[in-house]
């Protein structure tokens, strides 16, 4: 606690020494020292710090999201410091208990600075550019990196809390200490990641909801009003705010009270705002068991979707059946847990992308890219289809989704049925087929004739019907 108190001190001296120094002139020193020497002597107290953490530090840090071609949300990292080197545990890697070891620096910049600058897989992820190529982190595209810092001036530093700020976005970050091995505690986290299956929740006492956009990381709190006899219940978004995961659930980039200081709104929103906004809190915590959010003094109910799976339950064998009469057994193999799976079978050439929706619990067939052949792209193209007219898109936004039939799922939980309605469609346009068409120099090229890469001797899959598990 002793550097505790003297590194208060110090970084206070030095971030206003410049500020007393050019306003005064003639006066005695204030200091008995000189300038550079409190700076070193702050540098060495904060390092101390770091380094006397016996189990490190969990760096709670959230990208800048103004950067154009940054990820959203926070992503949790670990980290353990010696006197030159710091060891660091993502939830990037693969092995969440996987450990990059590099150097460190403590300089000064306006300030005392924690400077990242030798490579290291975790420290560097979040804030290497990538352009049309891929870097070494197999990012491509994110020109500006993906929002995060590796230079952090030293806001604050105490034993319980370091506090830094990005030198390049202007992000908070957070460094706690740890009561366990960072490797531990990673793996903790990564656990809760992708344990936590349920997207919306309702405190209707409280006329509060609350949805998570897990994809972007992303906390929306609305005003919740229940539905009656004579209307559907109703939604007023109130505030959105960026998230990370915890080894108990969730915390936000600021607190509620911060984020609604001085906010109004519609009288009747007013009195929800004012709940919220007295809570002082960024923790929230997750109950897999009872299927609860709680924070403060409330506790929200988790709300399932009708028919909603949880991912582990669809991979396996099916059967599809497509246009009355037709049929193809094929598998989902899971490609990336919680995300996607790869659907076998309908042609040894390609294997296509099944995306999981965990906020409804259903899987999504997307256009998509199937592979090269005979000088041409291979599309699986989204289509409309009628007896009387048709489109089709070379596209990756718009496909199809599944509907679990709950009838069947009651009477055999383990060979459920489901069925296919149109995804995200052009309006007046729902997909209901898929058809393959070639695409040569971005321009479309015919359908497919090459025999070795149609489905069932056939380039289309009119109107998509069943997916049965075997």
């Amino acid at each position: 606690m002793k550097h505790t108190k003297i590194l208060s001190y110090l970084l206070l001296a030095a971030l206003t020494l410049g500020l007393a120094a050019s306003c005064v002139k003639d006066r005695e020193p204030a200091f008995d020292k000189k300038p550079t020497v409190r700076m070193q002597e702050a540098l060495k107290a904060c390092q101390e710090i770091l380094v006397a953490a016996p189990n490190g530090w969990a760096m709670y840090q959230f990208m800048n999201e103004e950067n154009t071609t940054a990820i959203h949300g926070g992503y949790m990292v670990a980290l353990q410091f010696t006197t030159t080197q710091v060891t660091a545990w993502g939830e990037m890697c693969s092995d969440p208990t996987t450990s990059y070891t590099s150097l460190y620096k403590m300089t000064t910049d306006d300030g005392p600075v924690l400077t990242f600058d030798d490579n290291n897989y975790v420290l560097h992820y979040y804030s290497t550019p990538s352009g049309t190529g891929k870097n070494g982190y197999g990012q491509t595209g994110h020109y500006q990196a993906l929002g995060g810092d590796f230079e952090f001036l030293i806001l604050e530093a105490k034993a319980e809390c370091v506090k830094l700020k990005g030198k390049r976005g202007g992000q908070i970050y957070y460094l706690f200490p740890l009561d366990k091995a960072p490797a531990t505690f990673m793996q903790n986290v990564v656990d809760m990641r992708d344990g936590f299956y349920i997207s919306s929740f309702i405190a209707p006492e409280k006329n509060l909801s609350v949805t998570l956009d897990m994809e972007n990381r992303h906390i929306l709190f609305n005003h919740y009003v229940p539905a009656t006899t004579d209307a559907a219940a109703v939604e007023t978004k109130i505030l959105e705010l960026p998230f990370l995961y915890t080894e108990t659930g969730i915390f936000t980039s600021k607190t509620l009270k911060k984020a609604l200081s001085g906010k109004t709104v519609d009288a009747a929103l007013q009195p929800v705002v004012d709940n919220l906004a007295g809570m002082d809190i960024q923790d929230f915590v997750w109950n897999a068991t009872a299927q609860t959010l709680a924070f403060y003094d409330v506790t929200m109910n988790g709300n399932l979707p009708e028919g909603w799976m949880p991912f582990d339950a669809y991979a396996g064998n099916y059967t599809l059946t497509y246009d009355n009469t037709k049929s193809i057994d094929v598998t989902l193999e899971v490609l990336e847990s919680r995300r996607s799976f790869r659907m076998t079978g309908m042609n040894a050439n390609y294997a296509p992308v099944v995306t999981y929706d965990l906020a409804s619990g259903s899987l999504y067939l997307y256009g998509q890219t199937l592979g090269e052949v005979d000088g041409n792209t291979v599309w699986l193209c989204p289509w409309w289809y009628t007896s009387a007219s048709n489109s089709l898109w070379r596209s990756t936004k718009y496909g199809m989704r599944t509907q679990l039939d709950e009838a069947s799922y009651a009477a055999d939980p383990a060979h459920f049925v489901l069925n296919w309605a149109a995804g995200p469609s052009v309006a007046g346009k729902p997909i209901n087929s898929f058809i393959l068409y070639y695409e040569k120099d971005g321009a479309s090229n015919g359908r497919v004739t090459n025999t070795a890469w149609l489905v069932n001797n056939d380039y289309r899959m009119y109107n998509l019907l069943t997916l049965t598990k075997k």
